[in-house]
C-alpha cells in the first residue's frame, strides 16, 4: 500500500462524502477505497480543509446535543474513518457504471471487501463511543440519488445520478421537452440501474449498522434493512446511560412505527434467543413507565386485546415488564405514585403479555 496516498484518499473521502453526509449537500464519491486502505485511513490523519472540518464538528455537536448535553465532539477515530470508507464503498457498489458485461463482478467484490473490513472494525467500547459514531452517520438513510429522465418529441434519455447535458434542455417549447426527476433512497439503489445483489447489499448495510448501534436504534423506523436486536444494540441498552440515549433517540421518531419495529424485533428475540430478551424488555419497560407517567389521572387506557400486533406486543410486554419491576423494586417513586403507575400499567398490559414474561428464563 506504499504507493497509495492515504492522505489524499482521506481528504477526498471527507470533502466529497463524509462532510456532505453530516452537513447535507451534494455528495461526490470517488474511486473505491478497499478494505486495507479503509482500515489504515485514520492513522495520524490531518485534514486540509480546516473550515469544512470546523463546520462538520459543529453539526456533529448539534446531533449529540439532541440526545445529551455536550459542548464538543472528538475528532474521528480510526474506527470511524474505517466505517466512513466502508460505507463509501458500499454506496459505490450500486454505481450504474458497473452494470456492463465486463464489470458486473465488481459490486460483489466491493461488498465482500466491505464485509471483511467491517469484521475488523471494533464495536463501540463505551456509550460515548456509540454516540460519537452516531454523530457521523445519523443521516445515513437520508442519502439519495436523483435520476433524471428527459423526454422530447422524438425520444428520451435517462441519467442516473447525473445532470442532463444542456443541449438536451435547449428549445424546450419547440422540442416539447419534459423533465422528470426520481429521487432514489440508498436502499432503493440496488434496484435502480445497478448490478449489485440486493440481498447482499442489505446484509452489508445490516453489518454496518451493527458497528454504530445508536444509529441502528435511532433509525429503526426505516423500511430496510429491517431492525433486529443485535449484540451491539442489546449491549448499548443494557447500560443505564445507553438506554437513556436510546430512549431519547426513539422519542424523535414516529411513535407507532417505533412500537411496531420494537415489537417485531422483540418477538423474534423472545422466540429465538430468550436468554437475552430481558435486556430488550428493560427498554420496553422504561418506555411503558414514561407513557404511564404522562397519562392524565382520568381515564386509564382500555385493556388491549390478547391477540397482539407488533406495536401492541411492544406496548403490552413493556407494561407487563414494568409492573413486575415496580412490584419487586419500585425505587424512586412514592407509595402513592407507585400505586398509580401500577394501576395504569396493569390496564395497558394483557394476559398474553403476562404469559410471555412467565415463559422467559429468569434474569441471570
Amino acid at each position: 500500500m506504499a504507493h497509495v496516498d492515504l492522505g489524499a484518499v482521506a481528504n477526498h473521502l471527507f470533502e466529497g462524502f463524509l462532510a456532505p453526509l453530516v452537513l447535507g449537500g451534494e455528495m461526490k464519491p470517488g474511486r473505491p477505497i478497499g478494505a486495507r486502505a479503509a482500515l489504515a485511513l485514520g492513522r495520524d490523519r490531518t485534514l486540509t480543509d480546516i473550515d469544512l472540518a470546523s463546520r462538520v464538528e459543529l453539526a456533529r455537536t448539534r446531533v449529540a446535543r439532541r440526545l445529551t448535553p455536550r459542548d464538543r465532539v472528538d475528532l474521528a477515530t480510526e474506527a470511524e474513518w474505517a466505517l466512513a470508507a466502508t460505507l463509501h464503498d458500499v454506496v459505490q457498489s450500486t454505481h450504474p457504471g458497473f452494470d456492463s458485461a465486463f464489470r458486473r463482478s465488481a459490486p460483489h467484490r466491493l461488498l465482500t471487501l466491505a464485509l471483511a473490513a467491517l469484521e475488523r472494525v471494533p464495536s463501540p467500547t463505551s456509550v460515548g463511543d456509540a454516540l460519537s459514531r452516531h454523530t457521523w452517520f445519523s443521516r445515513l438513510f437520508e442519502m439519495q440519488r436523483v435520476d433524471t429522465t428527459v423526454r422530447w418529441w422524438v425520444g428520451s434519455s435517462t441519467f442516473l445520478g447525473e445532470s442532463p447535458p444542456a443541449r438536451l434542455m435547449a428549445w424546450p417549447e419547440l422540442r416539447r421537452v419534459r423533465v422528470e426527476t426520481s429521487p432514489r433512497t440508498v436502499m432503493d439503489l440496488p434496484s435502480a440501474g445497478s448490478a449489485v445483489d440486493a440481498s447482499m447489499f442489505t446484509a452489508t448495510m445490516t453489518a454496518f449498522l451493527a458497528k454504530t448501534p445508536l444509529t441502528d436504534l435511532a433509525t429503526l423506523h426505516r423500511e430496510a434493512p429491517a431492525f433486529g436486536w443485535s449484540g451491539a444494540t442489546l449491549g448499548l441498552v443494557g447500560t443505564a446511560p445507553g438506554r437513556t440515549l436510546a430512549m431519547r433517540a426513539l422519542a424523535q421518531a414516529p411513535r407507532e412505527t417505533v412500537d411496531q419495529r420494537l415489537g417485531r424485533a422483540t418477538r423474534l428475540l423472545v422466540e429465538g434467543q430468550a436468554m437475552t430478551a430481558r435486556v430488550a424488555l428493560d427498554l420496553l419497560a422504561e418506555r411503558a413507565i414514561c407513557d404511564a407517567e404522562s397519562v392524565p389521572s382520568k381515564g386509564d387506557p382500555p385493556a388491549p386485546k390478547d391477540v397482539l400486533d407488533d406495536a401492541g406486543y411492544a406496548r403490552c410486554l413493556g407494561a407487563a415488564a414494568a409492573c413486575r419491576e415496580l412490584r419487586t423494586r419500585g425505587t424512586g417513586f412514592s407509595e402513592h405514585d407507585r400505586a398509580e403507575l401500577l394501576a395504569r400499567l396493569a390496564a395497558a398490559s394483557s394476559p398474553a403479555a403476562e404469559a410471555v414474561l412467565t415463559g422467559l428464563p429468569p434474569r441471570g
